[in-house]
């Protein structure tokens, strides 16, 4: 799941994607600050892959 957080002068708001290119997207379009993120629920993955895809994991 990809979360985009917007933050107002006077709000926040939080939208929800099921998919990285679909919130990379809307990321683009949307004005103002904003943070784009990658919930990872650890309890669905195999602690390998989740070393793995930390270890290769890169901040943009």
């Amino acid at each position: 799941m990809w979360v985009i957080t917007v933050y107002g002068k006077n709000d926040i708001q939080m939208f929800e994607f099921d998919n990285q290119e679909e919130a990379k997207e809307s990321f683009k379009k949307i004005k103002g600050s904003k943070v784009l993120s990658e919930v990872i629920y650890y309890s669905d993955f195999d602690s390998k892959i989740i070393e793995e895809a930390y270890l290769n994991s890169k901040v943009s």
